[in-house]
């Protein structure tokens, strides 16, 4: 037998629950972009602890045998290659010509994150100076370092895109090298166009 509700029962009505969905609408509308801001703003940290990482085993490096190591056996461009490792270690070969190296086919571990690419040019033959630069692929700024300079510098780039090539300047030793510098994508463009100080 069908039993009739009383009156004093009561329900949500339809417009109760359709307030109810828009609210949920709204933050999620205004949570989703905050969330998508902090995942860039972390695969940025792990570019720049990368870039920090990798430039004291330069100098360890170089405390030991007086010449800084690079991602390439260079030419006298003094370009090196850029090298992106998933598993977290990359081989970075020495200088060959210097006098000073152990070996032309010594290599060098150093950790970088997943999806972070890092290029590091030391000075033709003698090897006496670097500048490199890391960026994750899922950021959208690149870092960059140079021996003369304590300081980190940092430009806009492309999210999706990989450190390339020619992104930092190549190391010549006389002077800071990056500072100022214009580069090429996927690290060029937008506000900052060129090498800045990290505040």
């Amino acid at each position: 037998m069908l039993k009739f509700r009383k009156g004093n029962e009561k329900g949500f009505t339809l417009i109760e629950l359709l307030i109810v969905v828009a609210i949920i609408g709204i933050l999620a509308a205004i949570a989703i972009p905050q969330f998508s801001a902090y995942r860039i703003r972390a695969f940025n940290s792990a570019a720049t602890a990368d870039l920090r990482n990798t430039r004291t085993a330069m100098e360890a490096f170089f405390s030991d045998w007086q010449v800084y190591p690079s991602t390439a056996l260079l030419s006298a461009a003094g370009a090196g290659i850029a090298y992106t490792n998933a598993t977290g270690a990359l081989a970075i070969a020495i200088n060959g010509i210097s006098a000073n190296a152990p070996s032309a086919a010594t290599t060098v571990e150093y950790p970088v994150s997943a999806n972070v690419t890092l290029v590091v040019n030391s000075t033709a033959v003698t090897g006496a100076s670097f500048t490199m630069s890391t960026k994750n692929s899922a950021g959208d700024r690149c870092f960059a370092a140079d021996a003369d300079a304590s300081q980190v510098y940092w430009m806009n780039g492309a999210v999706g895109a990989a450190n390339v090539t020619g992104t930092v300047p190549a190391a010549v030793g006389a002077a800071n090298d990056v500072a100022g510098a214009a580069s090429i994508a996927p690290c060029a463009g937008g506000a900052v166009a060129v090498w800045t100080p990290l505040s």
